[in-house]
């Protein structure tokens, strides 16, 4: 009974206190996932001169998920890809009202969706503090596309910071809190960059493993 108790205390003691599988030649997998429904969704009213519409988008479901897998080059480098796809659907309800022939009015229903897919491909830099927590700024470039129209699109390049904690060795918590981006349109050729530091937080797990 001694025996077994000092070889599960032994066997906790290096689980928790172990390091973060990190450094060249380990790999990791990790990814993110989301999804979204809103009923009720919004309204909008347009005035013509003959009339107003009421334009209403409802039921609206999002949906995205973006494995990743990556690839320690270095003790602190690291590349990942990110493969993504996404789906938006929902309702649409257009109800138009006549100023002066209510014979005019009319209502029209369609649903819609719209599938997007993507890759992207990441660059960290691991600074780790402690055996279990550390910080990674990251940054990468992407090019996505609307599944049945390819050359409707965005190209982007971002950076952003990251701190990871290890509660094991293999399981890594993520956080980013912000970032920098470029964006640029494949359709209409605009672009546009966008900063942020305190709205854009992301959460994520990651396994790791490796020699």
């Amino acid at each position: 009974m001694n025996k077994l108790l000092l070889t599960t205390i032994t066997a906790l003691f290096i689980f928790f206190t172990a390091s973060a599988q990190t450094g060249k030649g380990h790999k990791y997998i990790g990814g993110s996932f989301t999804f979204s429904y809103d009923e009720d969704g919004t309204v909008q009213n347009v005035n013509f001169d003959s009339g107003t519409t009421q334009y209403f988008n409802k039921n609206i479901i999002r949906f995205n998920i973006s494995p990743e897998f990556g690839l320690f080059l270095g003790d602190k480098w690291a590349i990942g890809v990110q493969p993504g796809y996404s789906r938006v659907s929902g309702t649409e309800i257009s109800n138009f009202y006549s100023d002066t022939d209510p014979t005019k009015n009319y209502s029209y229903t369609s649903k819609y969706h719209t599938d997007v897919i993507g890759l992207a491909l990441n660059i960290r830099y691991y600074c780790m503090l402690t055996d279990k927590f550390g910080i990674y700024p990251q940054a990468g470039i992407s090019s996505s596309h609307i599944a049945n129209n390819f050359t409707d699109g965005h190209f982007a390049a971002f950076a952003g910071p990251n701190v990871v904690f290890f509660p094991t060795p293999k399981v890594g918590l993520n956080m980013g809190f912000g970032n920098i981006s470029y964006q640029y349109n494949y359709l209409s050729h605009g672009s546009f960059v966008n900063a942020s530091l305190n709205d854009n937080f992301v959460f994520g797990i990651n396994y790791y493993w490796g020699k």
